[in-house]
């Protein structure tokens, strides 16, 4: 069944993170630090999350989750199907003095309740986008925020070209399929987009001067991320393609589901 809905797999995941360094994240990190973009986005989006239960979908090694806890005194879980990425996790957990929570499974084979549920580069890699936002809704008691790489931006063009079986594992989901699925589960959903501008994905399977140029330059403005407004971003280039999705009231709920899309695909 899981080979029918998603383009990855297990043994995929556990390639990836085989390869993925165990490093300390600095406090000064401008994309993950106590001050990078990642968290004045969820600030902007969450205000105080201080003691609120966050799970992660599809959340091994995660730089984002171990942030929120470090720094916002989350109450952090991780689900993965992934043994290697968990066992990696608690390992980078502990690196920073964090306990985490990691459940060994799929998500359509767990339950629960968390304030919060995330998922970063999770549901472009999904071939039914209903099910998966469904089953996420289930665990959510109030917000979900998740994202995807912006395949709408300028510089995914050289994404597709440099790396094109990275690309394959992807898949562009409209905000109108995403967000309408979100309101099929209750939930009242806002694209945003954020993050760094976007000039390069790795890993790069054709490189040449161009590459390593865009390389360079993504690293770049990567680390300017303590100073400039990531947390804000647009279609054209920011690299990441996000949704804030909260509960809706019952008493209010439209049937309609209709996206609140800013830039909406068709």
């Amino acid at each position: 069944m899981r080979d029918q809905i998603e383009l990855t797999s297990i043994q995929f995941w556990d390639d990836v993170w085989a390869k993925c360094p165990l490093s300390v994240v600095s406090a000064s990190d401008p994309s993950y630090g106590k001050e990078g973009w990642f968290l004045r986005f969820m600030d902007l989006e969450c205000g105080s999350l201080q003691g609120k239960s966050v799970i992660e979908v599809g959340g091994a090694m995660s730089h984002r989750l171990l942030a929120l806890a470090r720094f916002r005194g989350v109450d952090p879980t991780v689900v993965d199907y992934s043994p290697l990425g968990l066992d990696k996790t608690r390992k980078f957990f502990a690196l920073h003095g964090i306990a985490v929570n990691c459940i060994l499974a799929d998500v359509y084979d767990i339950s629960g309740c968390y304030d919060l549920v995330i998922h970063w580069g999770v549901l472009e890699h999904q071939t039914e986008v209903g099910p998966f936002i469904n089953q996420c809704s289930r665990l959510a008691k109030h917000q979900m925020i998740f994202s995807m790489p912006n395949m709408l931006a300028l510089g995914a063009r050289g994404w597709k070209r440099y790396s094109p079986n990275n690309w394959s594992y992807h898949i562009l989901h409209s905000d109108a399929v995403v967000c309408s699925a979100c309101a099929a589960c209750g939930f009242n959903c806002k694209p945003r987009f954020f993050g760094s501008p976007f000039f390069c994905m790795t890993p790069i399977e054709n490189a040449n001067t161009t590459t390593a140029f865009l390389s360079l330059t993504q690293r770049i403005a990567e680390r300017l991320g303590r100073i400039l407004p990531y947390q804000h971003g647009s279609r054209a280039i920011s690299r990441i393609r996000g949704f804030v999705c909260t509960k809706q009231d019952p008493v209010t709920q439209s049937p309609e589901g209709s996206p609140q899309a800013d830039g909406d695909l068709a």
